[in-house]
Order: structure tokens, then C-alpha cells, then sequence
């Protein structure tokens, strides 16, 4: 079984690493999605910590073959609220938003998204162990992804300057003051 594993992170470590090399329409795509995650979090209120763009970028940040391309929040709130087995709506507002940002952002830029099933499976298996009928998630999804939208389009210009950025592999608190240098906080 490990053996497997590991095989299945040397395969994604390769996948990914032909893909940021051979296709710059597949690099920025992967920018545009982790921005997208960034901004959507800080908009919400819950902060970045870090990022990376490429598995590479995570085996080396991260020491694991079994990461990949993300962006990582300090989420102590949330874990507290998990632990504790209560879920707030607020929360579970937060954490619909920010799971699904990438691929809406995907999805504003290229009418259409090709990453983030990891992202869709982690909040349906969320979602389905808070009881929530087919129904009920969907309409969670649905009222995601209108706010998302409304976010994105919003702060259009920020997202963009964001991207270029991570590009740039600019560090965490240098992707705060750009959003915060484009943002006015009574606009939020």
C-alpha cells in the first residue's frame, strides 16, 4: 500500500512538473487557481500562510511527494470548531467559499475549470458528514459560488496583481500589502 502511495506521488510530482514546463497555459491556470484561494480567504478573514504552484515547489516546502499545488490558512477557528463537533454556519460559509475559489476563479478566466477536484471532494465529504442531503449541498454550492463571483469580479484587479506576484514567488506578508495597497477596507 505505501509503495502504491508513493508511487501515485512520484507520478503527480511528474505529471505536474511536465505540465508548469511544457505548458505556460498550464502554469498560469495553476497561478490564477491558488490566487483565486488567496484572495478569496483574506476577503473572508481568515489568513494566508503559505503557498506553492508546483508539486516540486511542495515536496521542497513541505518534505512530502503527496502534496501538491495549494495554499495553506491559518485555521485555528475552524479546527477548534470541528473538534469540538459544531460547525458554525458562518464557518461553513468561509470554508465553502474558500474550497471552491479556485475553480471559480478558473472558471471567470476560461469559462471553464480544469483543477480543483481535490478542493470540490474536500468539502462534498465535509458537507456529507454534516448530514447534508444532495439538496441541501447543492444549494450550499450554489450560494458558494454566487459570493465567490461577486468577490472575483469585484476585486478583479487585485486578483490579477495577486497572481503576478505568486508568480514571482513573492512572499506571503508581500501578497498581503498588495491586496491590502488595492483594497479599501470600508469596501469589503
Amino acid at each position: 500500500m505505501a509503495f502504491i502511495y508513493f508511487y501515485g506521488g512520484v507520478k503527480n510530482l511528474v505529471l505536474d512538473t511536465i505540465g508548469h514546463i511544457s505548458s505556460q497555459k498550464y502554469h498560469n491556470r495553476v497561478i490564477q487557481h491558488e490566487a483565486g484561494h488567496f484572495l478569496i480567504a483574506y476577503l473572508l478573514g481568515v489568513l494566508p500562510k503559505g503557498y506553492t504552484l508546483t508539486s516540486w515547489e511542495a515536496l521542497i516546502k513541505e518534505n512530502s511527494l503527496n502534496v501538491q499545488a495549494g495554499t495553506a490558512f491559518v485555521d485555528f477557528e475552524f479546527l477548534e470548531e470541528i473538534n469540538a463537533g459544531k460547525l458554525s454556519a458562518k464557518m461553513l460559509n468561509r470554508f465553502s467559499c474558500i474550497a471552491l475559489a479556485g475553480v471559480a476563479t478558473e472558471y471567470l478566466l476560461f469559462g471553464y475549470a480544469e483543477g480543483g477536484l481535490a478542493d470540490i471532494d474536500k468539502l462534498d465529504k465535509l458537507l456529507k458528514s454534516l448530514g447534508f442531503t444532495q439538496r441541501k449541498a447543492d444549494s450550499q454550492v450554489r450560494w458558494s459560488v454566487l459570493n465567490i463571483v461577486l468577490l472575483l469580479r469585484r476585486h478583479e484587479k487585485v486578483r490579477s496583481q495577486l497572481a503576478e506576484a505568486m508568480a514571482l514567488g513573492k512572499s506571503v506578508g508581500s501578497c498581503i500589502d498588495i491586496i491590502e495597497s488595492f483594497i479599501n477596507c470600508d469596501d469589503i
